[in-house]
């Protein structure tokens, strides 16, 4: 249909049919192209091999608003036809950089622009998908992601996945569909990805609580979520999202509407996520597509390279921005060279596995880039209440934030006692719990890297607890409210009677206190001794709160 009107068009004009006539039916034919090709909103391809730069721990735990600022290049080619006409305005290419810098810069990103030059053809004016690799190898600069503004196109914009190539029509250039592609540029997907599969939510009613299998699915992001896509195929409503950017539709799902890497109403494109951004800012420091892209006049100091490498690979770190005074490193590696701009290390020998870093002073500053070698290496924490055990993976001999861990699989091979233990996928609890206290949970516990995958095998039995020793307890306050006391010589008093001598715990001894479902899921975080369980739906769950060196568990069910 697109073809046969854009036919037709070109027919009409090269007959020559009367001027006035001609006019009508060009404006009424060009809103027919243009309203039918705005339901392709972006065509950036998606079968690339999926290339992932972070780690769960880091997803997890890391704010990208507290990292150094990292600064790219842009530059802009300005399409216009043959004789001139046609295309963006010059000037506005600084509303683009604009726009940019207000999605990104929450998140330590910056734009940087480097120029603008113009191309003269009619034949890319008007952009088909097969026309992009064409278009795309004119004038590109390697050290830049490369804006190529076109008067109309099939879709609205085109950004190619881990690399630096934009296609924008001129009327989606000036949007946030700007930040969108180039979204795509840094490695992300659309939210309602299903390449890797179909991102679920088990409990639709409540997505903080849902079960999802959001690392390995959908757009491999957990704080984005489930979306089921956000346009329609009804010309006149084509957004399941209103005026006011609420989701329209009635079947469980609670998109993020105002999420840039989704198809919502371009009015209601808004922001991006915590994991978004580090996903983004893991491909910049890592990819060699990205890495000459960083503009060093507004970028902090930083190292580049690896996180984590093999047991027997040699691996080159460098400093882009800034002469190096001094390389250093931990003694599990051998420096093979250096200057001031880079170094090359490998492992003193294959039995390397463990932590290890590299060090750079820059302008009297110390850098360090953290790197874990080799495969993980894992253990597990046992903490009980009563017949549940809460389990907690750990680092075995170091700190389980650095081994860089991709994937997390918890597996029953048997039990006794009909214990069981949640289903667990890529996270780093899990609880585990039969009837009474005589059961056990034969487990492994698998972990991988980029380096390979380590197993563990425990059995998982509650233990038996010490009798007569202080102890804290989680009490029930009011209705809907708990807090954590300490039991103080429980020998000499009943816990049955009031005679009970405790003291309720500081809220400056608390390090931390969460409450879980059975499925492991954090639902509910606490800053004060004062746990509230107000709007909880019925089930049972689990307190876990960390005072000092020690953990409390209290099982409770909302009825």
């Amino acid at each position: 249909m697109k073809c046969f009107l854009l036919f037709l068009l070109r027919f009409i004009i090269f007959t020559s049919i009367m001027k006035t006539k001609i006019t009508l039916l060009i404006l009424l034919l060009g809103f027919i192209v243009k309203f039918s090709y705005a339901q392709e909103y972006c065509a950036a391809p998606t079968n690339s091999t999926e290339q992932n730069f972070t780690s769960l721990s880091r997803m997890l735990t890391a704010n990208p608003a507290s990292e150094g600022m990292i600064c790219l290049n842009v530059f802009f080619h300005i399409v216009r036809n043959n004789d001139g006409s046609g295309g963006i305005n010059d000037y506005e290419v600084n509303a683009i950089i604009s726009n940019l810098n207000g999605a990104y810069n929450p998140y330590n990103i910056k734009f940087n622009n480097l120029g603008t030059d113009h191309i003269y053809s009619t034949f890319y004016s008007y952009m088909y998908p097969s026309q992009i690799g064409g278009l795309i190898a004119i004038n590109n600069k390697s050290n830049a992601i490369n804006f190529y503004i076109v008067d109309t196109a099939v879709f609205n914009g085109y950004g190619d996945i881990l690399g630096n190539n934009v296609i924008l029509t001129k009327d989606a250039a000036i949007t946030l569909i700007a930040a969108h592609e180039v979204g795509h540029n840094l490695n992300l997907y659309h939210t309602h990805e299903t390449k890797f599969g179909v991102e679920v939510q088990i409990d639709c009613s409540s997505p903080d609580t849902a079960l999802r299998n959001c690392t390995f699915a959908g757009d491999l992001i957990c704080d984005t979520p489930p979306d089921p896509g956000l346009r329609t195929s009804d010309p006149n409503n084509p957004y399941k999202v209103d005026s006011y950017c609420n989701y329209t539709e009635n079947d469980g799902y609670h998109p993020d509407t105002r999420n840039i890497m989704s198809y919502t109403s371009p009015d209601c494109l808004l922001h991006f996520t915590e994991q978004q951004a580090i996903r983004m800012r893991d491909a910049i420091l890592n990819s060699p597509v990205l890495q000459p892209l960083v503009n060093c006049s507004c970028s902090d100091p930083t190292i580049f390279g690896k996180s984590n490498i093999g047991s027997m690979e040699t691996v080159t770190y460098t400093v882009p921005c800034g002469t190096v005074s001094a390389f250093s490193t931990t003694t599990n590696l051998l420096v093979i060279n250096s200057t001031n701009t880079s170094i090359t290390v490998k492992p003193v020998n294959s039995n390397v596995n463990g932590e290890a870093y590299v060090r750079a002073v820059i302008n009297g500053v110390l850098y360090q880039k953290d790197i874990w070698v080799g495969n993980p290496k894992i253990d597990i924490v046992l903490n009980a209440d009563g017949n549940y055990v809460y389990l907690t993976l750990v680092g075995s001999g170091s700190d389980i934030n650095k081994q860089e861990i991709t994937h997390i699989e918890w597996e029953t091979l048997s039990s006794t006692g009909n214990a069981v233990m949640g289903i667990a996928v890529n996270q780093f609890e899990n609880l585990a719990h039969g009837i009474g206290t005589n059961w056990i949970i034969n487990a492994r516990i698998k972990a991988e890297n980029k380096n390979g995958i380590t197993y563990i095998y425990r059995d998982i039995t509650p233990p038996v607890p010490l009798p007569c020793e202080d102890y804290y307890m989680i009490s029930k306050t009011n209705k809907n409210e708990f807090s954590v006391y300490l039991i103080i010589d429980p020998c000499a008093t009943s816990l049955a009677t009031n005679s009970v001598k405790k003291e309720k715990v500081k809220d400056s001894d608390i390090k931390k206190a969460s409450l879980f479902n059975v499925y492991g899921n954090q639902i509910k975080e606490y800053k004060a001794n004062n746990f509230n369980t107000w709007g909880l739906k019925k089930g049972v769950y689990i307190f876990k709160v960390r005072i000092k060196n020690e953990i409390v568990l209290k099982k409770i069910i909302i009825e």
